[in-house]
C-alpha cells in the first residue's frame, strides 16, 4: 500500500460527530483525506470502514 494511517480522533464533520483516522502519503507524508472510523449517528453508519480521498490531493496541476 501507498498511504499511512494516522491516529483514530473524533471529529464534528458536516454530517455529524464521527471518529475518522487521516490518510497520509507513505512517501511525502501529505495528507490526503481520511478514513470514517465510527459514525455516532445511526443514518451515518454506511460510512463506516469507507475512506475519502480529496481530489485537489491526490491530482497533479497541468495533467492531462
Amino acid at each position: 500500500m501507498n498511504i499511512v494511517l494516522g491516529p483514530k480522533e473524533d471529529r464534528l464533520l458536516m454530517t455529524g460527530l464521527h471518529t475518522v483516522a487521516d490518510i497520509y502519503c507513505r512517501d511525502c507524508r501529505e495528507v490526503l483525506g481520511w478514513k470514517y472510523e465510527r459514525a455516532y449517528e445511526e443514518n451515518q453508519k454506511y460510512k463506516e470502514g469507507k475512506y475519502i480521498l480529496e481530489k485537489s490531493k491526490i491530482i497533479k496541476e497541468n495533467w492531462y
